[in-house]
């Protein structure tokens, strides 16, 4: 039986295997990258429609299907879902930014918002005004409920008549209040029915409907309110919004770093490229990059930098998710004093709370709203828990995402620390300090001269051989900047190893995986300061500058994987500094 065969029965069964497992989880366990063009709605939610299909042949025979066992397009898998039907919409370009005030309460904007955005709308309730609206929401909302919101009409030609005239299904949604982002969503649906809004809606203030009208998908409230005012600066020349925006898919790419989901949201729907990154990794690097840090003296304090990676430590050691008070307190508290920086206090409450505004990190035991600034004596009475959260904690479990993390966390944060590999050895992370993996460092006191102790140890068994051919395939030249160093003795060149050998990385001891390098560029590489980039251009980390082209061998063949692998754990993000640690 193939993907013609499934029925509607073994697609919902998919849907909810993919709601059980999460996005990535789902997309690992059977094998399909995210849907670059394609996607099925159900719900008020989006998944990838081809993974889907493979996923629910399972329920039909025991067996899934692969990606390669069938072709996508509107002749497979688009066809057989809306013959069940499901509604899939095309992502044919990258999505826009709608910027969307949520209205103050002279016109209900809270209480309308948390009806028909959060709650979401019954729409038998509505059935009679809303028409032949009824049937395509009934489509996507296939349990009745939908999440709604609507605009009034614009008068005349300005910010908000361009907005609605043009957003489409696909973009997507900031909400807006209090000069902070409060909520994302999706646009799955756009239509004008001002009989429906007034339905659903008292009208304004100015006695005007919410004629306009979008049905959303994926509609994810905050946490915490997100701060909006740097972004709408560079978006809007001001640091409020007063009225409905659009922001064309460049703009809003280019500043992703400065809203709550904007690099994730941006990059999901970006033209296919040879290596992909993981957006899910690059939206967890931005939010643990881009933190709102207290300021003493005019230095960024470290306390939130050096809490993340010490919680990336304990989860390395298979550590539970969420640590007690107790336990963080001492912990936490004596790596701040070490390496808090001179002047700075150890107060492990202050990241212990305020790190829950990354998005990547909960508070378990004390309600948001019951204190207003964390202390050490409350903590110590009612013994709260913090740590990632789940979706963090298991992106986090992947090697090359935590290594990442790590690296960005170290280039933004924590480069000024003298003793880098001394930190990272507190907190149990020495392995990810090199590309090479496995190592140890040794702080000495000054003055001391080493203990020598005799030590039965294993090592990585290396093969010769291959070092040596790949040195002679490339006549000792180094591959990313193209020189040759010569000695008295004749040329020097060194065979570094992409993806390393020893823990965490696992890599293996072929040619693919090896480079012939400089001792400069190995250092460099090892170190994750330079990197190739999907176009063969050899880029330094700090700003991605140009350095050289990656010079390749027609009889060396580099598993390009693991230059991608490499590659996205140089990855880091600029980091935007702004108060509270």
């Amino acid at each position: 039986m193939g993907y013609a065969d499934v029925r509607q029965q073994d697609i919902l069964a998919a849907i909810r295997r993919c709601d059980e497992l999460g996005h990535e989880i789902f997309l690992d366990r059977y094998g399909f990258r995210e849907a670059l063009r394609y996607v099925l709605v159900h719900n008020g939610r989006q998944y990838d429609s081809k993974a889907i299909v493979g996923a629910a042949h399972e329920f039909l025979d025991g067996k899934p299907l692969t990606a390669a066992e069938f072709s996508g397009g509107r002749a497979t898998f688009q066809r057989l879902l809306t013959r069940h039907g499901f509604v899939v919409q095309e992502r044919s370009s990258p999505p826009q930014l709608l910027l969307q005030p949520r209205g103050g309460y002279k016109d209900n904007g809270p209480g309308n918002f948390k009806r028909t955005v959060v709650d979401g709308v019954r729409l038998d309730d509505h059935a009679t005004a809303l028409g032949t609206d009824l049937d395509v929401l009934r489509t996507l909302f296939r349990d009745g409920n939908a999440k709604l919101w609507g605009s009034t009409a614009a008068k005349g030609q300005n910010v908000k008549s361009k907005a609605i005239s043009g957003r489409r299904v696909g973009d997507h949604v900031l909400f807006y209040a209090d000069r902070s982002f409060i909520a994302t969503a999706t646009i799955i649906h756009l239509f004008r029915n001002p009989e429906a809004a007034k339905s659903i809606w008292p009208v304004s203030a100015e006695g005007a409907p919410f004629e306009h009208l979008m049905a959303l998908a994926d509609v994810q409230v905050l946490d915490s309110p997100y701060p909006a005012a740097e972004a709408l600066r560079q978006l809007c020349n001001r640091d409020d919004l007063r009225s409905l925006t659009l922001v064309p898919a460049e703009q809003y790419e280019s500043v992703a770093n400065l809203l709550p989901t904007g690099q994730r949201l941006a990059t999901r729907a970006a033209p296919a490229v040879r290596h992909k990154i993981d957006v899910s990794a690059t939206e967890l690097v931005q939010r643990v990059t881009v933190l709102r840090r207290h300021h003493l003296d005019g230095k960024p304090s470290r306390h939130q930098p050096l809490t993340l990676l010490w919680a990336i430590g304990q989860l390395a050691v298979d550590a539970p998710r969420l640590h007690p008070w107790h336990v963080f307190k001492p912990q936490v508290g004596e790596l701040l004093a070490e390496f808090g920086g001179e002047g700075s206090s150890a107060t492990p409450e202050f990241p212990f709370w305020h790190l829950r505004r990354t998005g990547v990190w909960e508070v378990d035991g004390l309600e948001p709203g019951t204190i207003s600034k964390p202390r050490a004596g409350l903590f110590d009475s009612a013994d709260p828990r913090a740590g990632f959260t789940e979706e963090a904690y298991r992106r986090l479990r992947d090697v090359t995402v935590r290594t990442r993390v790590i690296n960005a966390l170290r280039v933004r944060h924590l480069a000024d620390i003298e003793n880098n590999h001394l930190l990272l050895e507190r907190v149990g992370l020495t392995d990810y300090a090199k590309a090479s993996g496995a190592g140890k460092f040794r702080a000495e006191s000054a003055g001391q001269l080493p203990a020598r102790q005799q030590t039965t140890r294993q090592e990585v068994d290396r093969c010769a051989t291959l070092a040596k051919q790949v040195k002679a395939l490339h006549d000792n030249t180094c591959q990313l900047c193209g020189k040759q160093l010569m000695l008295a003795d004749g040329f020097h060149s060194e065979a570094a190893h992409i993806r390393g050998l020893g823990q965490p990385h696992c890599g293996p001891d072929v040619l693919s995986n090896l480079l012939c390098l400089c001792p400069n560029c190995h250092a460099q590489f090892d170190n994750f300061a330079v990197y190739v980039d999907e176009d063969d251009v050899v880029r330094h980390v700090l700003g991605r500058k140009y350095l050289a082209e990656f010079r390749r061998h027609p009889e060396h063949e580099i598993d390009d994987d693991h230059l991608r692998r490499h590659r996205e754990m140089c990855e880091t993000t600029e980091a935007v500094p702004d108060s509270d640690r």
